[in-house]
């Protein structure tokens, strides 16, 4: 399916104002396509999909509890995205809590917060267990150090290919990718990849939609990413795209959502 689309996405992302990367896997057909897909880019948010799986992991080999509580101090907040850096310090939340407040809100006190948790070699580990040689973790999110040695980095072609693993269920089990998915559905930011797609508000009361997208945006200045699973009747995609020398963020958005449309007139 996707070598019929391969001349449209090129185009597109070879015109795009800025540097795009993508990879795209179809499901069904075991198709694929990239596009710069193993160059490496600033994770941002994106890095927050990975300590998901890594708090899910950690839970599944019993060195934690998803129904642990952490205390959210003073000095856990930090600025960006999410709201607990808004409320009152002592708030105490589960891992698993935090968890989706990292993925939908992409809430970076609770991302930090499961950082330090887990630890960063935790992390790592599990990034060389999945095979993701262009991803790299180091640092925490918001927290700048006076001296910063290494950044954190992923390339469209990891990211795919642990989004891929997800939706076939061999991230730490089954069960766990299931529930990784639910939170993954929920996310708030939809103005990516399938900001085109249709919604019929017509339809009946629970009737399937015409479209799901279990995914996770990532941005700061000149970068802006979308990754995640994208599913229509009888087809699924992972499809993951990156972004950096941005210079409009509306246009960068423009052309993910083109992605999405184009992916979605190729199951019609």
């Amino acid at each position: 399916m996707l070598n019929t689309l391969q001349p449209a996405l090129n185009q597109l992302l070879a015109d795009a104002d800025g540097t795009f990367a993508a990879s795209i896997y179809h499901f069904e057909s075991h198709t694929s396509f990239d596009y710069r897909a193993d160059e490496t880019f600033y994770a941002a948010s994106i890095i927050k999909v990975p300590i998901m799986a890594a708090v899910y992991e950690q839970a599944f080999q019993g060195r934690l509890r998803l129904s642990e509580r952490i205390r959210v101090e003073a000095e856990d907040m930090v600025v960006g995205s999410g709201n607990l850096q808004h409320l009152s310090p002592g708030l105490e939340l589960s891992i698993h809590d935090l968890t989706t407040l990292m993925i939908i809100e992409s809430d970076n006190t609770a991302t930090n917060l499961l950082i330090d948790r887990l630890g960063r070699t935790t992390i790592q580990a599990a990034l060389a267990g999945w095979d993701l040689p262009g991803t790299s973790f180091h640092n925490k999110l918001c927290i700048i150090p006076a001296q910063i040695e290494h950044y954190n980095l992923i390339t469209a072609a990891d990211m795919t290919r642990l989004m891929t693993m997800i939706g076939q269920g061999k991230i730490v089990s089954w069960h766990a990718c299931n529930e990784m998915v639910k939170i993954l559905k929920a996310q708030k930011f939809n103005d990516g990849i399938p900001a085109k797609l249709p919604v019929d508000t017509n339809a009946p009361v629970g009737a399937m939609p015409a479209f799901e997208m279990a995914h996770k945006t990532g941005w700061v200045t000149g970068t802006e990413h979308d990754v995640g699973l994208l599913y229509f009747p009888g087809h699924t995609f992972a499809v993951s795209v990156l972004s950096k020398e941005i210079r409009d963020r509306a246009e960068a958005k423009r052309v993910m959502s083109e992605v999405g449309r184009l992916l979605y007139e190729a199951t019609k």
